[in-house]
Protein backbone atom coordinates (compact mmCIF):
# COMPACT_ATOMS: atom_id res chain seq x y z
CA UNK A 1 0.00 0.00 0.00
CA UNK A 2 1.43 3.39 -0.37
CA UNK A 3 1.01 4.40 3.08
CA UNK A 4 4.15 1.90 3.16
CA UNK A 5 5.95 1.57 -0.34
CA UNK A 6 5.59 3.29 -3.68
CA UNK A 7 5.37 0.16 -5.38
CA UNK A 8 2.85 -1.32 -3.03
CA UNK A 9 0.17 1.98 -3.87
CA UNK A 10 1.54 4.50 -6.19
CA UNK A 11 1.14 1.44 -8.25
CA UNK A 12 -1.97 1.79 -6.76
CA UNK A 13 -2.67 4.37 -8.11
CA UNK A 14 -2.19 8.66 -7.09
CA UNK A 15 -2.53 6.72 -3.31
CA UNK A 16 -3.80 4.02 -1.27
CA UNK A 17 -5.74 1.38 -1.70
CA UNK A 18 -9.05 1.44 0.47
CA UNK A 19 -9.72 -1.60 2.22
CA UNK A 20 -13.52 -0.79 1.56
CA UNK A 21 -12.97 -1.38 -2.27
CA UNK A 22 -11.09 -5.05 -1.80
CA UNK A 23 -14.88 -6.55 -1.90
CA UNK A 24 -16.38 -4.38 -4.85
CA UNK A 25 -16.11 -6.20 -8.34
CA UNK A 26 -15.81 -4.00 -12.18
CA UNK A 27 -17.63 -6.61 -13.39
CA UNK A 28 -21.10 -5.73 -14.62
CA UNK A 29 -24.00 -6.96 -17.19
CA UNK A 30 -26.19 -4.05 -18.32
CA UNK A 31 -29.32 -5.07 -20.25
CA UNK A 32 -30.59 -5.33 -23.18
CA UNK A 33 -31.86 -1.77 -23.56
CA UNK A 34 -28.87 -0.56 -22.54
CA UNK A 35 -28.23 -1.21 -26.49
CA UNK A 36 -30.91 -2.25 -28.31
CA UNK A 37 -33.31 0.79 -27.05
CA UNK A 38 -30.73 3.43 -28.40
CA UNK A 39 -30.97 5.34 -31.56
CA UNK A 40 -28.30 4.02 -33.95
CA UNK A 41 -25.73 6.36 -36.14
CA UNK A 42 -23.47 3.95 -38.55
CA UNK A 43 -19.96 5.67 -39.25
CA UNK A 44 -18.39 6.93 -41.69
CA UNK A 45 -22.25 8.96 -43.16
CA UNK A 46 -23.10 7.76 -46.78
CA UNK A 47 -23.18 11.28 -47.88
CA UNK A 48 -19.56 13.37 -48.26
CA UNK A 49 -21.37 16.74 -48.03
CA UNK A 50 -20.51 19.37 -45.77
CA UNK A 51 -23.90 19.60 -44.51
CA UNK A 52 -24.09 15.80 -43.41
CA UNK A 53 -20.84 15.68 -41.72
CA UNK A 54 -20.40 12.65 -38.90
CA UNK A 55 -20.46 16.17 -35.71
CA UNK A 56 -23.56 17.17 -37.38
CA UNK A 57 -25.07 14.30 -37.67
CA UNK A 58 -24.19 12.96 -34.10
CA UNK A 59 -24.64 16.89 -32.53
CA UNK A 60 -27.66 16.66 -33.98
CA UNK A 61 -29.34 13.33 -32.88
CA UNK A 62 -27.70 14.00 -29.28
CA UNK A 63 -28.82 17.28 -28.18
CA UNK A 64 -32.85 16.01 -30.18
CA UNK A 65 -32.32 13.08 -27.41
CA UNK A 66 -30.74 15.45 -24.78
CA UNK A 67 -34.50 17.63 -25.21
CA UNK A 68 -36.77 14.50 -25.40
CA UNK A 69 -35.62 11.89 -22.75
CA UNK A 70 -32.92 13.41 -20.58
CA UNK A 71 -31.13 10.52 -20.46
CA UNK A 72 -30.67 7.73 -23.22
CA UNK A 73 -27.39 7.09 -24.80
CA UNK A 74 -27.06 7.09 -28.71
CA UNK A 75 -24.42 3.98 -30.21
CA UNK A 76 -22.77 5.06 -32.49
CA UNK A 77 -20.70 2.29 -34.44
CA UNK A 78 -18.29 2.11 -38.05
CA UNK A 79 -17.66 -0.31 -40.45
CA UNK A 80 -13.92 0.05 -39.87
CA UNK A 81 -13.79 -0.79 -36.58
CA UNK A 82 -16.70 -3.75 -35.84
CA UNK A 83 -14.87 -4.33 -32.70
CA UNK A 84 -15.40 -0.85 -30.92
CA UNK A 85 -18.84 0.74 -30.42
CA UNK A 86 -19.53 4.42 -28.25
CA UNK A 87 -22.83 5.20 -26.17
CA UNK A 88 -22.67 8.88 -26.13
CA UNK A 89 -25.44 11.67 -24.61
CA UNK A 90 -25.46 15.09 -24.21
CA UNK A 91 -25.50 16.33 -20.56
CA UNK A 92 -25.50 19.72 -20.92
CA UNK A 93 -25.68 22.88 -23.30
CA UNK A 94 -24.24 26.18 -23.53
CA UNK A 95 -26.60 28.44 -21.70
CA UNK A 96 -24.29 30.81 -20.13
CA UNK A 97 -21.32 32.97 -21.70
CA UNK A 98 -18.13 32.80 -19.77
CA UNK A 99 -18.74 37.18 -19.02
CA UNK A 100 -21.39 36.05 -17.52
CA UNK A 101 -20.07 33.54 -15.08
CA UNK A 102 -17.17 36.05 -14.04
CA UNK A 103 -19.01 39.05 -13.60
CA UNK A 104 -19.47 39.91 -9.82
CA UNK A 105 -22.79 40.40 -10.39
CA UNK A 106 -22.95 36.06 -10.85
CA UNK A 107 -24.67 34.23 -7.98
CA UNK A 108 -24.20 31.00 -8.80
CA UNK A 109 -25.50 28.68 -11.96
CA UNK A 110 -26.99 26.23 -9.54
CA UNK A 111 -30.43 26.63 -11.04
CA UNK A 112 -29.39 25.88 -13.90
CA UNK A 113 -30.75 22.45 -14.94
CA UNK A 114 -29.41 22.38 -19.18
CA UNK A 115 -25.97 22.57 -18.27
CA UNK A 116 -24.21 19.71 -16.27
CA UNK A 117 -20.78 21.33 -14.34
CA UNK A 118 -19.99 24.25 -17.19
CA UNK A 119 -22.94 26.06 -18.63
CA UNK A 120 -20.57 27.61 -20.79
CA UNK A 121 -19.96 24.83 -23.28
CA UNK A 122 -21.46 22.16 -24.95
CA UNK A 123 -20.79 18.45 -22.42
CA UNK A 124 -21.12 14.74 -23.30
CA UNK A 125 -20.05 11.40 -21.43
CA UNK A 126 -20.39 7.99 -22.27
CA UNK A 127 -18.92 4.30 -23.05
CA UNK A 128 -16.47 2.97 -25.57
CA UNK A 129 -17.74 -0.66 -25.69
CA UNK A 130 -14.50 -3.34 -26.69
CA UNK A 131 -15.31 -6.05 -28.48
CA UNK A 132 -14.08 -8.36 -25.08
CA UNK A 133 -16.47 -6.73 -23.02
CA UNK A 134 -14.29 -3.79 -21.35
CA UNK A 135 -16.56 -0.09 -21.09
CA UNK A 136 -14.58 2.79 -20.62
CA UNK A 137 -16.12 5.81 -19.19
CA UNK A 138 -15.57 8.91 -20.20
CA UNK A 139 -16.70 12.66 -19.74
CA UNK A 140 -16.23 15.44 -22.75
CA UNK A 141 -16.26 19.00 -22.36
CA UNK A 142 -15.93 21.51 -25.46
CA UNK A 143 -13.27 24.48 -25.03
CA UNK A 144 -14.62 27.27 -23.40
CA UNK A 145 -12.63 29.48 -25.93
CA UNK A 146 -12.99 28.37 -29.52
CA UNK A 147 -13.92 24.43 -29.52
CA UNK A 148 -13.75 24.38 -33.97
CA UNK A 149 -9.62 25.43 -33.38
CA UNK A 150 -8.75 24.48 -30.05
CA UNK A 151 -6.72 21.71 -29.30
CA UNK A 152 -8.07 18.49 -27.95
CA UNK A 153 -7.22 16.95 -24.68
CA UNK A 154 -7.09 13.43 -22.82
CA UNK A 155 -6.51 13.45 -19.18
CA UNK A 156 -6.18 10.96 -16.95
CA UNK A 157 -5.24 10.10 -13.70
CA UNK A 158 -1.96 7.75 -12.26
CA UNK A 159 -2.73 4.45 -10.76
CA UNK A 160 -3.02 2.49 -11.79
CA UNK A 161 -6.23 2.31 -10.65
CA UNK A 162 -7.51 6.02 -10.10
CA UNK A 163 -10.45 7.58 -11.42
CA UNK A 164 -10.10 10.83 -13.23
CA UNK A 165 -13.17 11.89 -11.72
CA UNK A 166 -10.25 13.29 -9.32
CA UNK A 167 -8.78 15.78 -12.17
CA UNK A 168 -12.35 16.70 -12.90
CA UNK A 169 -13.63 17.46 -9.91
CA UNK A 170 -10.63 18.00 -7.82
CA UNK A 171 -8.04 19.42 -10.05
CA UNK A 172 -8.12 20.84 -13.40
CA UNK A 173 -11.79 20.45 -14.55
CA UNK A 174 -14.67 23.37 -15.32
CA UNK A 175 -16.46 21.99 -11.73
CA UNK A 176 -16.01 21.74 -8.34
CA UNK A 177 -18.07 19.87 -5.67
CA UNK A 178 -18.33 21.86 -2.71
CA UNK A 179 -19.43 20.60 0.86
CA UNK A 180 -20.50 22.99 3.77
CA UNK A 181 -20.42 21.01 6.99
CA UNK A 182 -20.71 17.34 4.98
CA UNK A 183 -23.85 18.44 3.09
CA UNK A 184 -24.37 18.84 -0.21
CA UNK A 185 -25.99 20.77 -2.17
CA UNK A 186 -29.34 19.52 -3.38
CA UNK A 187 -31.34 19.79 -7.15
CA UNK A 188 -30.22 18.98 -10.44
CA UNK A 189 -26.76 18.42 -10.89
CA UNK A 190 -25.20 21.06 -11.58
CA UNK A 191 -26.16 22.19 -8.52
CA UNK A 192 -23.98 19.95 -6.91
CA UNK A 193 -21.39 21.74 -8.24
CA UNK A 194 -19.34 24.96 -9.06
CA UNK A 195 -18.19 26.54 -11.91
CA UNK A 196 -14.18 26.71 -11.89
CA UNK A 197 -12.23 29.63 -13.66
CA UNK A 198 -8.89 27.98 -14.18
CA UNK A 199 -10.20 25.08 -15.81
CA UNK A 200 -8.67 23.40 -18.39
CA UNK A 201 -11.58 23.20 -21.07
CA UNK A 202 -10.96 27.37 -20.88
CA UNK A 203 -8.37 27.13 -23.67
CA UNK A 204 -9.10 23.31 -25.04
CA UNK A 205 -11.57 20.57 -25.95
CA UNK A 206 -10.89 18.29 -22.89
CA UNK A 207 -12.29 14.82 -22.20
CA UNK A 208 -11.43 13.06 -18.94
CA UNK A 209 -11.09 8.67 -19.33
CA UNK A 210 -11.79 6.16 -16.30
CA UNK A 211 -9.10 4.09 -17.55
CA UNK A 212 -8.04 1.22 -17.59
CA UNK A 213 -11.03 -1.15 -17.00
CA UNK A 214 -12.07 -0.92 -13.49
CA UNK A 215 -11.23 2.46 -12.69
CA UNK A 216 -14.39 4.70 -11.79
CA UNK A 217 -17.18 4.07 -13.93
CA UNK A 218 -16.07 2.06 -16.03
CA UNK A 219 -16.46 -1.92 -15.83
CA UNK A 220 -15.83 -5.14 -17.38
CA UNK A 221 -19.08 -7.49 -18.79
CA UNK A 222 -16.88 -10.91 -19.14
CA UNK A 223 -14.16 -10.69 -16.37
CA UNK A 224 -11.54 -9.64 -18.90
CA UNK A 225 -8.94 -6.93 -17.87
CA UNK A 226 -5.98 -4.95 -18.55
CA UNK A 227 -3.27 -5.49 -16.65
CA UNK A 228 -0.22 -3.77 -18.05
CA UNK A 229 0.48 -0.65 -19.87
CA UNK A 230 0.61 -2.09 -24.00
CA UNK A 231 -3.12 -3.19 -23.20
CA UNK A 232 -4.14 -0.14 -22.14
CA UNK A 233 -2.49 1.78 -25.27
CA UNK A 234 -4.63 -0.77 -27.40
CA UNK A 235 -7.48 -0.04 -26.08
CA UNK A 236 -7.15 3.47 -25.43
CA UNK A 237 -6.07 3.62 -28.85
CA UNK A 238 -9.33 2.30 -30.26
CA UNK A 239 -11.11 4.79 -28.38
CA UNK A 240 -9.65 7.82 -29.95
CA UNK A 241 -9.82 6.21 -34.00
CA UNK A 242 -13.69 6.20 -33.01
CA UNK A 243 -14.17 9.62 -30.93
CA UNK A 244 -12.48 11.38 -33.69
CA UNK A 245 -14.84 9.68 -36.26
CA UNK A 246 -17.52 10.18 -34.76
CA UNK A 247 -16.67 14.23 -33.79
CA UNK A 248 -15.00 14.90 -37.31
CA UNK A 249 -14.88 18.25 -36.61
CA UNK A 250 -12.12 17.48 -34.21
CA UNK A 251 -10.35 15.48 -36.74
CA UNK A 252 -7.71 18.57 -37.91
CA UNK A 253 -7.49 19.92 -34.04
CA UNK A 254 -3.84 19.09 -32.27
CA UNK A 255 -4.61 16.42 -30.10
CA UNK A 256 -3.15 16.08 -26.57
CA UNK A 257 -2.20 13.55 -23.94
CA UNK A 258 -2.11 14.92 -20.21
CA UNK A 259 -2.31 13.55 -17.42
CA UNK A 260 -0.21 12.95 -14.17
CA UNK A 261 1.31 9.97 -11.53
CA UNK A 262 1.23 6.77 -13.38
CA UNK A 263 0.65 8.75 -16.39
CA UNK A 264 4.30 8.89 -16.23
CA UNK A 265 3.97 5.04 -17.55
CA UNK A 266 0.45 5.38 -19.61
CA UNK A 267 1.26 8.07 -21.46
CA UNK A 268 4.71 7.74 -23.19
CA UNK A 269 3.23 4.26 -24.22
CA UNK A 270 0.41 5.79 -25.71
CA UNK A 271 1.80 8.18 -27.22
CA UNK A 272 4.25 5.46 -29.13
CA UNK A 273 1.15 3.65 -30.01
CA UNK A 274 -0.41 6.19 -31.60
CA UNK A 275 2.85 7.19 -33.38
CA UNK A 276 3.46 3.97 -34.53
CA UNK A 277 -0.18 3.00 -36.10
CA UNK A 278 -0.50 6.34 -37.98
CA UNK A 279 3.00 5.16 -39.52
CA UNK A 280 1.73 1.68 -40.16
CA UNK A 281 -1.60 3.41 -41.78
CA UNK A 282 0.77 5.40 -44.14
CA UNK A 283 2.63 2.87 -44.92
CA UNK A 284 0.16 0.53 -45.76
CA UNK A 285 -1.88 3.13 -48.00
CA UNK A 286 1.88 3.62 -49.71
CA UNK A 287 1.81 0.27 -50.65
CA UNK A 288 -1.22 0.05 -51.90
CA UNK A 289 -1.21 3.14 -53.92
CA UNK A 290 -4.33 4.65 -52.33
CA UNK A 291 -4.50 7.68 -50.66
CA UNK A 292 -5.27 7.93 -46.54
CA UNK A 293 -8.74 8.37 -45.71
CA UNK A 294 -9.84 12.03 -43.45
CA UNK A 295 -9.62 10.85 -39.81
CA UNK A 296 -7.51 7.16 -40.42
CA UNK A 297 -4.72 9.49 -38.47
CA UNK A 298 -4.60 11.01 -34.90
CA UNK A 299 -2.99 14.52 -35.10
CA UNK A 300 -1.45 13.85 -32.07
CA UNK A 301 1.42 16.26 -31.75
CA UNK A 302 1.71 16.55 -27.95
CA UNK A 303 1.99 14.93 -24.78
CA UNK A 304 2.19 16.54 -21.13
CA UNK A 305 3.05 14.81 -17.99
CA UNK A 306 2.80 15.71 -14.24
CA UNK A 307 4.62 14.44 -11.26
CA UNK A 308 4.94 11.39 -12.87
CA UNK A 309 6.25 8.16 -12.16
CA UNK A 310 8.20 7.16 -15.22
CA UNK A 311 11.37 5.62 -13.97
CA UNK A 312 11.79 3.67 -11.02
CA UNK A 313 14.94 2.88 -11.26
CA UNK A 314 16.02 6.92 -11.41
CA UNK A 315 13.31 7.90 -9.10
CA UNK A 316 13.64 5.86 -5.90
CA UNK A 317 17.37 6.40 -5.00
CA UNK A 318 16.48 10.49 -5.13
CA UNK A 319 14.42 10.35 -1.89
CA UNK A 320 17.39 10.22 -0.11
CA UNK A 321 18.15 13.67 -1.92
CA UNK A 322 14.66 15.42 -1.32
CA UNK A 323 14.49 13.87 2.15
CA UNK A 324 17.27 14.54 3.62
CA UNK A 325 18.88 17.49 1.86
CA UNK A 326 18.09 20.71 0.86
CA UNK A 327 18.22 19.77 -2.86
CA UNK A 328 14.17 19.61 -2.57
CA UNK A 329 13.83 23.49 -1.61
CA UNK A 330 12.61 22.54 1.95
CA UNK A 331 13.61 21.70 5.28
CA UNK A 332 15.15 17.92 5.45
CA UNK A 333 12.67 16.19 6.63
CA UNK A 334 14.16 13.20 8.24
CA UNK A 335 16.37 12.73 11.53
CA UNK A 336 20.04 12.55 11.33
CA UNK A 337 20.37 9.20 12.02
CA UNK A 338 17.60 8.29 9.44
CA UNK A 339 19.20 10.06 6.75
CA UNK A 340 22.69 8.79 7.56
CA UNK A 341 21.44 5.17 7.22
CA UNK A 342 19.06 6.17 3.91
CA UNK A 343 22.23 7.84 2.48
CA UNK A 344 24.56 4.33 2.43
CA UNK A 345 21.04 2.91 1.24
CA UNK A 346 20.70 5.24 -1.77
CA UNK A 347 24.33 4.19 -3.05
CA UNK A 348 23.54 0.45 -2.50
CA UNK A 349 19.83 0.98 -5.04
CA UNK A 350 21.34 2.85 -7.47
CA UNK A 351 23.47 0.34 -8.65
CA UNK A 352 21.27 -2.63 -7.98
CA UNK A 353 18.66 -0.72 -9.90
CA UNK A 354 20.30 0.15 -13.36
CA UNK A 355 22.06 -3.36 -12.96
CA UNK A 356 18.70 -5.62 -12.59
CA UNK A 357 16.55 -2.91 -13.99
CA UNK A 358 18.19 -1.30 -16.69
CA UNK A 359 21.86 -2.81 -17.77
CA UNK A 360 20.31 -6.14 -17.98
CA UNK A 361 16.35 -6.38 -16.94
CA UNK A 362 16.03 -9.12 -14.53
CA UNK A 363 11.99 -9.32 -13.74
CA UNK A 364 12.86 -11.32 -10.72
CA UNK A 365 16.34 -9.64 -9.57
CA UNK A 366 14.14 -6.20 -10.23
CA UNK A 367 11.20 -6.34 -8.59
CA UNK A 368 13.34 -7.70 -5.78
CA UNK A 369 15.57 -4.73 -5.19
CA UNK A 370 12.63 -1.98 -6.06
CA UNK A 371 10.62 -3.22 -3.66
CA UNK A 372 13.38 -3.17 -1.24
CA UNK A 373 14.83 -0.36 -1.60
CA UNK A 374 11.22 1.77 -1.98
CA UNK A 375 10.59 0.19 1.29
CA UNK A 376 13.51 1.47 3.06
CA UNK A 377 12.72 5.33 2.02
CA UNK A 378 8.83 4.72 2.09
CA UNK A 379 8.43 3.37 5.44
CA UNK A 380 10.74 6.23 6.52
CA UNK A 381 9.17 8.91 5.68
CA UNK A 382 5.61 7.49 6.22
CA UNK A 383 6.62 6.98 9.59
CA UNK A 384 6.66 10.87 9.92
CA UNK A 385 2.96 10.92 9.47
CA UNK A 386 3.09 13.71 6.85
CA UNK A 387 1.20 13.85 3.27
CA UNK A 388 3.24 12.35 0.82
CA UNK A 389 1.49 14.34 -2.18
CA UNK A 390 2.64 17.73 -0.16
CA UNK A 391 5.12 17.14 2.73
CA UNK A 392 3.52 21.12 3.99
CA UNK A 393 0.77 19.12 5.06
CA UNK A 394 -0.51 16.26 7.82
CA UNK A 395 -2.78 13.27 6.82
CA UNK A 396 -4.80 13.27 10.13
CA UNK A 397 -7.39 10.83 8.64
CA UNK A 398 -5.05 8.40 7.18
CA UNK A 399 -3.98 8.00 3.82
CA UNK A 400 -5.68 5.03 3.43
CA UNK A 401 -8.92 6.72 4.41
CA UNK A 402 -9.19 9.10 2.26
CA UNK A 403 -5.61 9.25 0.57
CA UNK A 404 -4.95 13.14 2.82
CA UNK A 405 -7.82 14.41 1.12
CA UNK A 406 -11.27 14.49 2.10
CA UNK A 407 -12.42 15.96 -0.65
CA UNK A 408 -12.12 12.36 -2.27
CA UNK A 409 -14.57 11.01 -0.26
CA UNK A 410 -17.23 14.22 -1.32
CA UNK A 411 -16.63 13.35 -4.99
CA UNK A 412 -17.42 9.39 -4.45
CA UNK A 413 -20.69 10.77 -2.52
CA UNK A 414 -21.49 12.85 -5.44
CA UNK A 415 -21.31 10.81 -8.20
CA UNK A 416 -23.48 7.91 -5.94
CA UNK A 417 -26.37 10.16 -6.00
CA UNK A 418 -28.94 8.74 -8.26
CA UNK A 419 -29.76 12.13 -10.79
CA UNK A 420 -25.86 13.10 -11.11
CA UNK A 421 -26.02 9.37 -12.46
CA UNK A 422 -29.15 9.43 -14.40
CA UNK A 423 -27.77 12.64 -15.94
CA UNK A 424 -24.48 10.86 -16.51
CA UNK A 425 -25.99 7.50 -18.23
CA UNK A 426 -24.33 5.49 -15.15
CA UNK A 427 -26.51 2.69 -13.48
CA UNK A 428 -28.15 3.20 -9.89
CA UNK A 429 -25.86 2.71 -6.76
CA UNK A 430 -28.89 -0.64 -6.43
CA UNK A 431 -27.64 -2.32 -9.50
CA UNK A 432 -23.71 -1.04 -10.32
CA UNK A 433 -20.82 -0.69 -7.68
CA UNK A 434 -20.56 2.25 -5.58
CA UNK A 435 -18.06 4.58 -6.79
CA UNK A 436 -14.23 4.69 -5.09
CA UNK A 437 -11.87 7.69 -6.37
CA UNK A 438 -9.27 4.25 -6.18
CA UNK A 439 -9.18 0.38 -7.13
CA UNK A 440 -7.14 -1.54 -5.52
CA UNK A 441 -7.53 -4.39 -7.71
CA UNK A 442 -6.12 -2.90 -10.63
CA UNK A 443 -3.22 -2.04 -9.24
CA UNK A 444 -3.03 -5.80 -8.10
CA UNK A 445 -3.32 -6.59 -12.08
CA UNK A 446 -0.38 -4.18 -13.01
CA UNK A 447 1.51 -5.40 -10.40
CA UNK A 448 1.59 -9.04 -11.00
CA UNK A 449 2.85 -8.13 -14.57
CA UNK A 450 5.86 -5.82 -13.21
CA UNK A 451 4.55 -2.97 -15.32
CA UNK A 452 5.89 -0.63 -12.83
CA UNK A 453 9.15 -1.95 -13.44
CA UNK A 454 9.15 -0.55 -17.38
CA UNK A 455 11.17 2.53 -17.90
CA UNK A 456 9.45 5.52 -19.64
CA UNK A 457 12.47 7.12 -20.85
CA UNK A 458 13.13 5.16 -24.01
CA UNK A 459 9.39 5.95 -25.17
CA UNK A 460 9.65 9.58 -24.47
CA UNK A 461 12.77 9.79 -26.30
CA UNK A 462 11.48 8.44 -29.20
CA UNK A 463 8.42 10.69 -29.09
CA UNK A 464 10.47 13.39 -29.44
CA UNK A 465 12.27 11.80 -31.98
CA UNK A 466 9.32 11.51 -34.03
CA UNK A 467 8.05 15.28 -33.37
CA UNK A 468 6.02 15.40 -30.58
CA UNK A 469 6.41 18.09 -28.10
CA UNK A 470 6.90 17.18 -24.34
CA UNK A 471 6.25 18.71 -21.24
CA UNK A 472 7.23 17.28 -17.57
CA UNK A 473 5.56 19.52 -14.95
CA UNK A 474 6.13 18.72 -11.38
CA UNK A 475 4.91 20.25 -7.74
CA UNK A 476 8.16 20.80 -5.76
CA UNK A 477 6.31 19.64 -2.42
CA UNK A 478 5.30 16.46 -3.65
CA UNK A 479 7.16 13.19 -2.09
CA UNK A 480 6.17 10.34 -4.00
CA UNK A 481 6.80 11.37 -7.53
CA UNK A 482 8.92 14.17 -6.24
CA UNK A 483 11.22 16.84 -8.69
CA UNK A 484 14.52 15.75 -7.49
CA UNK A 485 14.01 12.25 -8.78
CA UNK A 486 11.99 13.60 -12.08
CA UNK A 487 15.19 15.35 -12.71
CA UNK A 488 17.36 12.69 -12.36
CA UNK A 489 15.54 10.55 -15.39
CA UNK A 490 15.27 13.71 -17.31
CA UNK A 491 18.76 15.02 -16.83
CA UNK A 492 19.59 11.56 -18.99
CA UNK A 493 17.27 11.83 -21.97
CA UNK A 494 19.05 11.25 -25.31
CA UNK A 495 17.63 12.98 -28.31
CA UNK A 496 18.91 14.04 -31.38
CA UNK A 497 18.20 17.75 -30.48
CA UNK A 498 18.95 17.24 -26.65
CA UNK A 499 21.91 19.07 -26.75
CA UNK A 500 19.37 21.54 -27.17
CA UNK A 501 17.23 21.04 -23.81
CA UNK A 502 20.92 19.76 -21.88
CA UNK A 503 22.30 23.12 -22.48
CA UNK A 504 19.79 25.90 -21.56
CA UNK A 505 20.12 27.15 -17.71
CA UNK A 506 17.45 26.92 -15.61
CA UNK A 507 15.12 30.34 -15.13
CA UNK A 508 12.58 31.33 -12.74
CA UNK A 509 9.67 31.93 -14.61
CA UNK A 510 6.60 34.38 -13.10
CA UNK A 511 2.39 34.44 -12.50
CA UNK A 512 1.46 38.05 -11.75
CA UNK A 513 5.17 38.96 -11.18
CA UNK A 514 5.75 36.75 -8.73
CA UNK A 515 8.16 34.03 -9.20
CA UNK A 516 6.24 30.24 -9.17
CA UNK A 517 9.16 27.92 -10.04
CA UNK A 518 12.02 27.16 -12.56
CA UNK A 519 11.58 26.20 -16.11
CA UNK A 520 14.05 25.60 -18.93
CA UNK A 521 13.21 24.14 -22.90
CA UNK A 522 14.69 23.43 -26.05
CA UNK A 523 14.68 20.33 -28.74
CA UNK A 524 10.98 19.95 -28.16
CA UNK A 525 11.13 19.68 -24.61
CA UNK A 526 9.79 21.72 -21.77
CA UNK A 527 10.50 21.54 -17.84
CA UNK A 528 8.98 23.29 -15.38
CA UNK A 529 8.12 23.04 -11.41
CA UNK A 530 5.59 24.59 -9.64
CA UNK A 531 6.40 26.52 -5.49
CA UNK A 532 3.31 25.57 -3.33
CA UNK A 533 2.26 22.82 -5.21
CA UNK A 534 2.48 19.04 -4.54
CA UNK A 535 1.62 15.89 -6.53
CA UNK A 536 -1.65 17.69 -7.80
CA UNK A 537 -0.06 20.88 -9.29
CA UNK A 538 -4.12 22.01 -10.81
CA UNK A 539 -5.57 21.44 -7.07
CA UNK A 540 -2.77 23.32 -5.10
CA UNK A 541 -1.89 26.42 -7.22
CA UNK A 542 -5.03 26.28 -9.92
CA UNK A 543 -4.14 29.99 -11.55
CA UNK A 544 -0.21 29.06 -11.82
CA UNK A 545 -1.24 25.30 -13.46
CA UNK A 546 -3.69 27.05 -15.52
CA UNK A 547 -1.10 29.82 -16.77
CA UNK A 548 1.39 27.29 -17.33
CA UNK A 549 -1.01 25.23 -19.47
CA UNK A 550 -2.07 28.68 -21.42
CA UNK A 551 1.54 29.47 -22.19
CA UNK A 552 2.50 25.67 -23.46
CA UNK A 553 -0.16 25.69 -25.70
CA UNK A 554 0.83 29.00 -27.32
CA UNK A 555 4.41 27.88 -27.81
CA UNK A 556 5.83 30.87 -25.28
CA UNK A 557 8.53 30.90 -23.04
CA UNK A 558 6.95 29.84 -19.65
Amino acid sequence: MLARSLLGALACATAACWATQLPLGSTYREGAVAFDASPRIELPLASSSSSSSSSNVVEKMLASHHEERRGGHVVLTHSDFPEVSVRIKQVGKKTRQVSDMLSPLHTHNSTDDEAFCDPTVASYTGYIDLIDGKSLFFYFFESRSNPAKDPVMMWTNGGPGASSAMGLFQELGPCRVPFTNGTQREGPPINGTEWFRYSWNTNANVFFIDQPVGVGFSYTRYGVHTSDTDQGARDVYAFLRLFFAAFDKFQSNEFILSGESYAGRYLPRYASEIVDRNKAIKRAADKSGRKIKKGELINLTRMAIGNGLSDIAKQIPMYYDFSCTHRSGVHPQLSIETCKRLKTIKGRCLRELNDACRQSFDFDRCALHAQACDEEFSSAYMSTGRNPYNVEDGCPTGVENDLCYPITKDIARYLDRSDVREILGVPPVGEFKHFNVENFKVSERFGRTGDILVSSADYVEQVLERGIEVMIYVGKLDWICNHVGNLNWVKDLDWTHGDEFHAKKAYRWLVDGKEVGEAKAGGRLQWATVEGAGHMVPYDQPKVAYELLKRWLARQDL
